[in-house]
């Protein structure tokens, strides 16, 4: 906690900051730090899919957790064991896009509706942001949203059906910092915070926004959704919109009196 604080004191103002800090003479530890409502849904998001993946031999390598806890003032602090990782290989992309297609088949826990395990809002380049301006209660209530922003554009603008979708785990932010390669030369999937359970187009969405990831979406059957191309309009409708909630509350539904805030 003290190292946290002091980084966070240091470095607060630089360009680049984290709120994160290497511990112990190794460094052994990696420790990220939040206020726990901004960061239990990663611990609970990378805390399932880390269990899943010890009896999964063809799992990427995830960093384990060795301990998290709630300190001063609502601070929460995830400890992770430190993973070195080696020079980026020519074959990272590869990699990263089988790691992708790993993340897809972990399977949902049971009861869990939407969005990322321990609650919180879905972060995604979709919405405004990237992040939800609604938890959203279920998919349905999600597909209303986006149907709320398709009814400010053209009729030309076909609508999203995502309700009948399998939600499935994906990644969002698939920049290159959040893969690597270990010593030993395994494929490591790095930084829980995006990823979530999401619909089937949301994840086709994502991996339509790097031409590097056509074979990883062709393999899964996702070539050809009628869903990305009006999802690509009505998400620069929701990125220019002044209100990103539409009027609406987490079922999709204009708010009332009665309705959920």
């Amino acid at each position: 906690m003290a190292a946290c604080t002091k980084h966070a004191q240091e470095h607060w103002s630089d360009n680049d900051y984290r709120a994160c800090v290497f511990f112990g003479p190794g460094p052994d530890y990696f420790v990220k730090y939040n206020n726990k409502k901004a960061l239990w849904p990663e611990i609970a998001t990378q805390l399932y899919i880390s269990n899943y993946a010890e009896s999964q031999a063809d799992a990427p390598r995830i960093a384990k957790v060795i301990h998290h806890f709630e300190g001063d003032q609502g601070t929460a602090y995830l400890v992770m064991e430190y993973i070195k990782l080696a020079d980026s290989p020519p074959d990272l992309h590869e990699r990263t896009a089988e790691a992708l297609k790993w993340l897809l088949g972990v399977p949902a826990p049971p009861n869990h509706v939407i969005g990322p395990l321990g609650g919180g809002r879905i972060r995604h380049r979709f919405f405004k942001d990237y992040k939800a301006p609604l938890l959203f209660s279920s998919i349905e209530a999600l597909e209303r949203y986006i149907e709320k922003g398709r009814t400010r554009l053209p009729r030309s603008v076909k609508p999203v059906r995502i309700s009948g979708e399998r939600l499935i785990f994906t990644q969002p932010d698939i920049d290159a910092s959040n893969f690597g390669v270990d010593e030993d030369g395994n494929t490591v999937l790095l930084d829980f915070g995006d990823i979530a359970l999401l619909p089937v187009s949301f994840a086709m969405y994502t991996t339509s926004s790097d031409k590097g990831f056509t074979a990883v979406a062709e393999s899964l059957g996702w070539s050809g959704s009628s869903n990305l191309a009006s999802m690509a309009v009505i998400s620069h409708c929701l990125w220019i919109t002044g209100d990103p909630k539409l009027g609406l509350n987490e079922d999709g539904y204009p708010k009332t009196k009665d309705s959920k805030k």
